[in-house]
């Protein structure tokens, strides 16, 4: 006669349950249990222990789950790649540590970013931030103010725009600007356009301004809206008009750079699409940096976007790069509407 098992099913529980001496320990121990009819032992695994809920990260270090966002630390690669969007290859502005005072109060602090060429970067950030302090840095429209200095690095193709021997007049008249209300002269519209070109001796005959006028009107898109009226007075025109006017009277002395300072935020929608249709093509001819407070905006017209927050540059890359995937707080804050 065969000797009984070691291990006898011990009494039934209140439920009815066999139970088995349990062998190993710990988590994922295996039990020997007997099945309800007093079957043979079945070995069961005891559930493990619950694992918590992975979170799904962006390249910016942060918790992209819709509750409870968690910031992490940015990993070394991303700050890495970060730093690299500051410097590119060839740029027809190069801008390094620049700080900006106004009197005591500082500005701008350490900013380093390079413009390229035939291309649009697009500067956004809240009020006060800096952008367009940094924007008139570029061609010195900040020496025309009382206890304003600039300190830093800011070469046009390699030379420094701060040189003494540097002539304003001709760093203007490379570097062009637009500003936020537009600010035609009281004169003929055609006189508006022509007056660049006369003053910098740039046409040679009457025929060659006529030319020149004509040439920059067509690059604004409004000869065919002034042609029939080019001796009437450039206020009298609209303000989407007027902006225009006033990008015609900057390319007319073929500028290497155009600044605008948000050119739109004084014209209606229809007027605002006009500006945006003639960044895009001007930006195959001229490096364009703006200035503009409508993301929306920088979305459509730029190829690059720096953002700016309280006098310090916190993060510039590819726009389609920093409005899908910022790898700043900050920056991420400032695009999803958190502040601004």
């Amino acid at each position: 006669m065969s000797e009984p098992p070691k291990d006898t099913p011990q009494p039934a529980d209140a439920a009815g349950a066999a139970r088995g001496p349990v062998r190993g320990n710990g988590a994922g121990a295996e039990a020997s249990t007997g099945n309800g009819s007093g079957g043979k032992p079945v070995s069961v695994a005891a559930p493990a222990a619950a694992e918590p809920p992975a979170r799904h990260l962006g390249e910016s270090g942060l918790n992209l789950k819709p509750s409870g966002r968690v910031h992490v630390a940015v990993r070394a690669e991303a700050s890495a790649r970060a730093a690299e969007q500051t410097v590119i290859a060839d740029p027809v502005f190069s801008c390094r540590d620049v700080n900006v005072y106004y009197g005591a109060k500082q500005a701008l602090k350490n900013v380093t970013i390079d413009v390229g060429r035939r291309q649009v970067l697009a500067m956004i950030g809240p009020s006060g931030c800096g952008k367009s302090t940094f924007l008139r840095c570029l061609n010195r429209m900040n020496d025309t103010i009382p206890g304003a200095r600039v300190t830093g690095s800011i070469t046009l193709d390699g030379s420094d725009i701060h040189d003494e021997r540097r002539d304003v007049v001709q760093l203007r008249a490379r570097v062009g600007m637009v500003f936020q209300k537009p600010n035609p002269f009281p004169k003929s519209i055609y006189d508006n356009v022509a007056y660049g070109p006369r003053i910098h001796g740039l046409a040679k005959s009457r025929a060659h301004l006529d030319d020149i006028v004509c040439a920059s009107l067509t690059r604004a898109g409004l000869w065919d809206e002034v042609k029939d009226r080019l001796g009437s007075p450039g206020t009298g025109l609209s303000g989407g008009q007027q902006q225009r006017l006033c990008i015609a009277r900057t390319i007319a002395v073929q500028p290497e750079v155009i600044l605008m300072d948000e050119p739109c935020s004084a014209l209606d929608p229809v007027a605002t699409a006009r500006i945006e249709d003639l960044i895009d093509e001007l930006c195959e001819l001229y490096a364009i940096v703006i200035v503009t407070h409508s993301m929306q905006q920088a979305a459509r017209v730029s190829q690059r976007t720096a953002y700016f927050h309280l006098g310090e540059l916190i993060e510039v890359g590819d726009t389609d790069r920093v409005f899908t995937n910022p790898r700043h707080r900050l920056t991420e804050d400032y695009i999803t509407g958190r502040f601004g």
